[in-house]
């Protein structure tokens, strides 16, 4: 799957991938020592469908999928249960108590594949790097000064930017060597760039596959593993495009040895295969329509409130796969600041209630004035478009919702197209009610999104929204800042133009003859403690 920081409307476009012919692994063209020995790479389908990487510059990129992630570590890991900061990159971290300082150390001996070792400053020209071209530098806009003490780096906040941290927790902010930075184009980075992390790109074939080669220097600071050196596994072969069924079959005749995604169509089967493990991978990502206030039919809060109250989340579980549960909250269980005091907040104020949905439609004019089963007012049944994204889960959806607002005598047409074309509807402000999704699992990307792609026609209270979400951003207590995100969920659901759906969730699949592989609930893959035997084989050692 890809790791998106923003649904983006328009894809940045992707640079010549014809300068690569095989990365090589510095200046000078020289590839680390190491090899397979003979040994069969581990073999690893990335995502569904196509999913061939941007390339290797992490800041560039507008994508960076799941596996991409042996090639570059974060500065910082995240605990897979608490979802405290570990150590990654940078073995320690510190904030000052007013949140404006924050402290890093980078040991000594962790070397890129170029043989170069990682320094402090190496960090600063990042970050610097990151400021100027990422796409998503406004995630750590709030750096105003770094400076390098001994083996620290002490960054210097204009204010405290809670969803800072995080970024530094994912794959979009790491770490390449200043040298890289200062002497490559920003053509010569996307491809030729060598940023940390336990693999090096070896061999690129666009839409095809790319092999990578263990980096003989790495070390690393998380804790998960007990093997923080070198990975054991010495070459990977990931592969990019696949048929589904090719993909479940793959797996169990052990073409491929990992599939990062599996395919819902085919989990029952793989999950019964004895010679396969299956695991929950994904972080928070949730599914949820908005309604357009300033539609003649949508204006009156109490038909929204109608239209919220006739959904019946139970029959939509119905409709549901493993891979996706109905959802009464925006925030969810994966994501930090989750608080079921949301989720009972929802279920108390906009819980499934025909009758009420009924009686609301009833006071404001809609009855049915001619027994078929649609309610009217001045001689029109209450009939109006969703704009339903063109996937298996969306299309389910609607076919529930259809079904219950039926049930209260509303007529829902099904509008299917691209997700591209939902979002723009909900840009342009073309639409009743659309159907729309965000992943991440850190609130404050969220909560900026929410509302806001047509902010004029879903969101009331504009002002005092975006005020409340700058307030808890700038909250440094951990507690106190769940408490504002539970506050702001309330103040989205109270204006009946957004409706939580569902929670969706992926699974990993492997071959269980591969032992050793470290994984977290929330998309974590590392291959350091992998058990080999003498030889680097990986398959069946005892």
């Amino acid at each position: 799957m890809k790791k998106k920081r923003i649904i983006a409307l328009i894809m940045i476009a992707a640079l010549a991938l014809s300068s690569l012919a095989g990365c090589s692994s510095g200046t000078s063209g020289q590839k680390p020592s190491g090899g397979s020995n003979g040994v069969k790479p581990l073999v690893i389908k990335d995502g569904l469908g196509d999913n061939s990487w941007e390339g290797t510059d992490l800041f560039q990129v507008s994508y960076w999928t799941d596996m991409q992630c042996l090639i570059a570590d974060p500065i910082l890991e995240k605990d897979p249960e608490t979802g405290d900061v570990l150590p990654g990159i940078a073995s320690a971290q510190k904030w000052s108590e007013d949140g404006l300082t924050w402290t890093l150390t980078f040991p000594e001996g962790m070397k890129y594949s170029t043989g170069e070792q990682v320094e402090p400053e190496d960090f600063i020209a990042s970050v610097e790097y990151g400021l100027k071209v990422s796409p998503y530098a406004d995630g750590y806009r709030a750096i105003e000064s770094m400076e390098v003490d001994g083996r620290d780096v002490v960054v210097h906040l204009s204010e405290y930017q809670a969803d800072m941290l995080y970024n530094f927790q994912s794959v979009f902010v790491g770490m390449i060597d200043k040298d890289e930075i200062e002497k490559l184009s920003a053509d010569e980075m996307l491809w030729g760039c060598h940023p940390y992390g336990a693999y090096y790109v070896d061999e690129y074939q666009p839409g095809a596959y790319v092999i990578l080669k263990a980096n003989e220097g790495y070390k690393t600071n998380n804790p998960m593993l007990k093997n923080q050196g070198p990975s054991p596994i010495k070459e990977i072969k990931v592969v990019f495009a696949g048929e589904n069924f090719t993909l479940a079959q793959g797996v169990q005749t052990g073409d491929y040895d990992v599939l990062s995604s599996v395919p819902p169509e085919y989990y029952e089967e793989l999950v019964k295969a004895d010679i396969i493990d299956v695991f929950e991978a994904s972080g928070a990502e949730v599914n949820y329509t908005e309604l357009n206030m300033t539609d003649p039919l949508f204006q009156d809060i109490s038909i929204r409130k109608a239209l919220i109250h006739a959904i019946n989340r139970d029959n939509l579980n119905l409709y549901l796969s493993k891979f996706e549960t109905a959802a009464y909250s925006l925030v969810l269980s994966k994501c930090l600041n989750y608080s079921e005091e949301a989720v009972e907040y929802y279920k108390k104020n906009y819980g499934y209630d025909p009758e009420l949905s009924k009686k609301l439609l009833a006071d404001a004019g809609w009855t049915d004035t001619n027994n078929d089963g649609f309610v009217d007012k001045d001689g029109k049944n209450f009939t109006f478009e969703f704009d339903c994204r063109d996937s298996e889960t969306a299309k389910k959806v609607a076919q529930s919702l259809q079904i219950d607002l039926k049930a209260v005598g509303i007529d829902m047409l099904i509008k299917t197209q691209n997700w591209s074309y939902v979002n723009q509807d909900v840009v342009d402000g073309n639409f009743q009610m659309a159907y729309l999704g965000l992943g991440w699992s850190e609130p404050f990307l969220l909560v900026d999104n929410f509302c806001n792609r047509n902010a004029e026609v879903t969101n009331p209270d504009i002002k005092n929204y975006l005020a409340m979400v700058a307030d808890a951003r700038k909250t440094i207590d951990y507690e106190e800042r769940t408490e504002k995100i539970t506050a702001i969920q309330k103040k989205l659901f109270d204006y009946c133009t957004i409706i939580p759906l569902v929670d969706n969730t992926g699974y990993r699949c492997w071959r269980n003859e591969i032992k050793g592989i470290v994984h977290t609930p929330t998309g974590g893959f590392y291959l350091g403690d992998v058990v080999t035997d003498a030889n680097g084989n990986f398959r069946n050692v005892q």
